[in-house]
């Protein structure tokens, strides 16, 4: 009987943990159900972002320098929460993401025209979301 209490707590506790993991394993950063407001901020911040990463790199800024406004970017247009653009904010982080590869390996030119290609596609999302 002691061992059939022990196995069942032991299931309980189990079950309790599994159910428990997802909401400590969320995602930091990404807002819930955004109202209109904050989308189109988050939106500017993103382009803000974009643009600083691009202005860094023609300026012949660090390499740690741009790596980190690389980073920001991406981080910052993470927290564009609408459906309506998703799939383009997806392929301008893309191009972000392979900008970033492309200015570790030290092909800075090539890095530039993706970054070119990802603040126009910042600026497409933003007129896609107010156009919508």
């Amino acid at each position: 009987m002691g061992l059939l209490k022990k196995l069942v707590m032991a299931f309980f506790v189990s079950f309790a943990m599994l159910a428990v993991a997802p909401s400590a394993m969320a995602k930091i950063g990404k807002v819930e159900n955004q109202s209109q407001s904050e989308v189109a901020q988050s939106l500017i911040d993103t382009i803000d972002a974009a643009e600083a990463a691009l202005a860094a790199m023609k300026n012949g800024a660090d390499k740690d320098t741009v790596m980190a406004l690389l980073k920001k970017t991406k981080q910052t247009a993470k927290t564009i929460e609408s459906s309506v653009v998703l799939a383009d904010r997806d392929r301008a982080l893309g191009k972000v993401s392979k900008a970033r590869g492309a200015y570790k390996k030290g092909q800075h030119e090539k890095a530039e025209e993706l970054m070119e290609q990802a603040v126009k596609g910042f600026k497409k999302v933003k007129d896609k979301y107010h156009n919508f």
